[in-house]
Parts: structure tokens; C-alpha cells; sequence
């Protein structure tokens, strides 16, 4: 049963994650083709602002989630409804001091925009931003019950409709009567139908929350707290090392290259969201295997999520790397395009963050953000610091490559020793023997792509841009299938589909039988 609800949640996610991101390819292109790259630049650095703010959630969400494991599992009303209680008090409290806070910036906003808007608007613009965010912290506590649940894909396919529906009438919008206003008034529309749809499906669904009168006691609030209080530094250290580019480039460059670089983010960003989402959809079912305290069994899933991981990150990374810039040129033209250092830079920075996928996975699942609470600021203060000095003496790379550095120093090898030492019980040392035995493999077919593919690159139409996306395909799981065709975890996946395609089979003659 975990095997199948994971299973369907990766799989409903990577589907509805694609038709949700198509869409807004089309609309960037509209958008910037009818408003300009100065707006694209100041609603990506709008958005980044809003997504500063809410390190004040301090991971709320992700410690009740997780409190919420063992007494649904044991279908223990009570204490779910005393949780769901406590989710919704501070989320709604977070969502008003988040409003606050952002109107307390409102005066600061010139320091990043620099005269190339007016001031008025640019301040309503953020405001509507601002609304549209906050919205959600009054409406979204009772959806962690369906990710509890193992049915994370409900929400997903609904997150879906919502982006399709918000894309179809923004590219209508944009075509015929282009307004920056009615763009954000559209998107806050739709989002609050959509919460306001979600909870009455789950009222109706979980109507047992209404009725039940929840409780928690004293020892599990404050088991809450002080995990929320770890949780409050790992989000200051996540969305502060991640969420300060833009505001970097604003400031130290200017907002026609935050417009450019978000263009290439939309890209990368939209391979980062699938995969993951692909693996965040089977967060809920580690956490019910950890309950079972099987540390060999749990160890053979991280090997396999693991492996799993490299072969689609680097995959994708490899991938990118050979055709991003080409794609961009054929999407939105040739004054769109960034320097390949630039470019390289942000996609080992993709690598490095999406391979400790796994890691997060059981470190999440396993409930452990007391133990390295503190490893965020670090690596904040580095990241920051490394980030301000090398865009002054490189420009545009060097705030990545300050990300880079933050990112190795750091939570590189903290994330993977609080799991190997606390889920597994094993040196972290048999973490970086399999970390860079796949690395060095992955290097095998990044080259090799690049050779095979450096005379297409240059060639901006669709059939070279085809023709290089199917060479890297063909070359990179060719590779792959060489060097696995004989490892365990290729093996169990190998035997996992085969399983799968051959129980559709029999299905299949079985109906034409009856």
C-alpha cells in the first residue's frame, strides 16, 4: 500500500507539474513581449521579497506535518483535530504579521528598483503581491491532512487546474489589454477560489473535523515548539541563502537581468519543482516506514531513492547544460541570453540541491531539525558575504558561485551526517563513497554530450534544438544502462516496472476473458 500511494504520488506530480509549467512558458513570452523585461524583472524581485518574508512561517507546516503521522495513522481524531487546531491559530497569526511586515517595506522598495518605475505603482504592485500570498496562510492548514494521508496528488492535480485556468487568462489578458494590475488581480482571484474549493472538498471528506473537539497535551506542544523553533533556523538559512539573488542582482545590477535570469530560472526551476515533488510526494510514506524502526530497510530505500536521484539530476543537469541557452534563444530571442559561467554556475548549484534530495527525504520524514539547527546561518552568513564580494569583482556569476560555496561548506555534508547518524547509524563516509562514485560516472556522459553536441549548439532553429535533446537522451541513459545494468537499486527498479507493465497486462486479459 505505501509502495502504491508513493508511487501515484510521484507519478500524478510529475504529470500535473508539466501541464501546470507548460502554460507559463507561453505566458512569459506574451508577458514580455506586451509589458516588457523591467516588469518581468520586478515580479520575479516582488516574488522574491514575499518569499524572504515568510521564513517568519518558521516551518510550522512542515513540524505539525509530521506530528500528524503516528495519530492518523492510529486514526486518533482527536489529537489530529488538536493539531490541525494549533496549525491553523499560528497560521493565521504568521499570515497577519507577514502582512505587517511587508507593508513595513514598502518605503525601502526604491533601494532595488532605481527609478525604472514609479514609485506609487511599484509600492500597489507589491501590495497586490503582498494579498496574494497572505491569502493562503488563512486557508491552506487543513490541506496538510491530505498529505498526511499519503494523497498528496489531490492537491496537486487541484494546484494544477488552478495554474491553467490563472495561464488562460493571463495570456488573454496580456493579448488584448496588457495591464500589470489586472495580471496580479487574476492570479489572486483564482488562488482564492482554489482554497476556497480545497476546504470544502476536505469538510466534506473529513467531516469528522468539525465535529471532533481537539486535544494535545502539554508534552507534545512543547515536543512542537522546540521543533518548530529548529525548523525557524532551517528556513531563515534555506530561503535567505536561496531567495537574496535577485535581490543582489537588483541592487548591485539592475532589474533587466533579474527579468533575464528569471527567464533561464523558469527553466531550471521547473525541472527542480518536478523532481522535487516527485520525491516530496513520498515524504509521507518515509515517515510512516520510520515508524516501523527498521534502520536496514530504511537504509535499502535511501540507496534506492539515491540512485534513483542521480540518474534523473544529473540526467537533467547534463541535459540543460548542452541545450538551455539554445531553447532560451528560440523562446524569447537573442537579447535574453546569459554567459555560459553564469550558466554553469546555477546548474552545479541545481546539482548540489536536488542530490541531497533522498537525505532530506528521511531527515524530514524521521522528524531531525533540532540536531543541526544552527548549520542555516552558517551557511547564510557565507553565503551573503561570498555573494556581495564576488558580484563586485565578477559580476552576474559571482552570485551564484557565493551560493556555491555556502552550499559546499555547509549543509553539503551536515544534512547527510544528522541522517547517517541518526536514522541509519553509519559513518557519513559511506555517504561520499556512494556521493562520488555516481559523480565521476556523471562525468562520463557531460562530456562526451558536449563534444557530440558542440556543433549543433551554435544552430538556432527547432531541428537542431531537437536533434539535441534527443543526442542527449540517447548518449546519457546509454551510458547509464552500461555502467547500472548490474547495480542493486537499477535492478529493483528494473523488476519494480517490469511488475508494473506486466500486472497491466494480465489486467487487460482478465476484462477480455469476462
Amino acid at each position: 500500500m505505501r509502495v502504491r500511494k508513493a508511487s501515484l504520488n510521484v507519478l500524478v506530480n510529475f504529470l500535473t507539474i508539466i501541464l501546470g509549467f507548460l502554460p507559463s512558458f507561453i505566458v512569459r513570452k506574451a508577458f514580455l513581449v506586451s509589458l516588457g523585461n523591467e516588469f518581468l524583472g520586478l515580479s520575479s524581485l516582488f516574488t522574491n521579497i514575499i518569499g524572504l518574508l515568510s521564513i517568519v512561517e518558521l516551518g510550522i507546516g512542515s513540524a505539525i506535518i509530521y506530528s500528524l503521522y503516528k495519530p492518523f495513522a492510529e486514526d486518533n481524531k482527536e489529537k489530529v483535530k488538536g493539531y490541525l487546531n494549533y496549525y491553523s491559530k499560528f497560521y493565521r497569526i504568521v499570515g497577519l504579521f507577514i502582512f505587517i511586515l511587508g507593508l513595513l517595506l514598502i518605503p525601502f522598495l526604491d533601494l532595488f528598483i532605481k527609478n525604472e518605475f514609479s514609485i506609487l505603482d511599484a509600492r500597489l504592485y507589491f501590495i497586490l503581491f503582498l494579498i496574494d500570498t497572505v491569502i493562503g496562510y488563512f486557508f491552506s492548514y487543513k490541506l496538510s491532512i491530505i498529505n498526511v494521508a499519503q494523497e498528496g496528488y489531490k492537491i496537486s492535480i487541484a494546484t494544477t487546474l488552478s495554474k491553467l485556468i490563472i495561464s488562460i487568462l493571463q495570456y488573454t489578458m496580456l493579448m488584448i489589454f496588457p495591464s500589470f494590475y489586472l495580471y496580479i488581480l487574476i492570479q489572486i482571484s483564482i488562488n482564492f477560489l482554489y482554497y476556497l474549493i480545497m476546504n470544502y472538498y476536505i469538510n466534506n471528506k473529513y467531516n469528522w473535523i468539525k465535529k471532533t473537539k481537539g486535544f494535545i497535551s502539554k508534552e507534545e506542544k512543547e515536543s512542537l515548539i522546540k521543533n518548530i523553533k529548529a525548523l525557524f533556523l532551517h528556513k531563515i538559512g534555506g530561503v535567505l541563502v536561496l531567495g537574496t539573488d535577485n535581490l543582489i542582482i537588483s541592487y548591485y545590477i539592475n532589474l533587466t537581468v533579474v527579468g533575464i535570469y528569471n527567464s533561464y530560472y523558469l527553466v531550471i526551476g521547473a525541472f527542480q519543482t518536478i523532481i522535487t515533488s516527485a520525491l516530496t510526494g513520498v515524504t509521507a510514506s518515509v515517515g510512516n516506514l520510520l515508524t516501523e524502526e527498521k534502520t536496514e530497510n530504511s537504509y535499502s530505500v535511501h540507496k534506492r531513492l539515491f540512485f534513483l536521484s542521480f540518474w534523473i539530476v544529473s540526467f537533467i543537469t547534463i541535459s540543460l547544460s548542452n541545450t538551455i541557452k539554445q531553447f532560451v534563444q528560440l523562446w524569447l530571442g537573442e537579447d535574453q541570453i546569459l554567459d555560459m559561467l553564469t550558466i554553469s554556475v546555477v546548474l552545479v548549484n541545481f546539482y548540489f540541491i536536488l542530490m541531497r534530495g533522498s537525505v532530506e527525504r528521511f531527515k524530514e520524514g524521521g522528524g531531525i531539525y533540532h540536531q543541526d539547527r544552527y548549520a542555516p546561518l552558517f551557511e547564510l552568513v557565507i553565503n551573503l558575504v561570498a555573494s556581495v564580494i564576488l558580484v563586485n569583482v565578477i559580476g552576474l556569476p559571482g552570485v551564484f558561485l557565493g551560493t556555491l560555496l555556502s552550499n559546499i561548506l555547509v549543509i553539503f555534508w551536515v544534512k547527510p551526517k544528522m541522517v547517517y547518524k541518526y536514522i541509519f547509524n553509519k559513518k557519513l563516509s559511506e555517504y561520499f563513497k556512494m556521493y562520488f562514485k555516481y559523480l565521476f560516472i556523471g562525468l562520463i556522459p557531460l562530456v562526451i554530450t558536449h563534444v557530440v553536441t558542440f556543433p549543433l549548439k551554435e544552430t538556432i532553429n527547432i531541428y537542431a534544438f531537437a536533434t539535441n535533446c534527443i543526442i542527449n537522451i540517447i548518449i546519457i541513459n546509454f551510458i547509464y544502462l552500461l555502467f547500472f545494468r548490474n547495480n542493486d537499486e537499477f535492478l529493483y527498479f528494473k523488476r519494480l516496472a517490469l511488475n508494473v507493465v506486466i500486472s497491466k497486462s494480465l489486467r487487460k486479459k482478465l476484462k477480455s476473458i469476462v
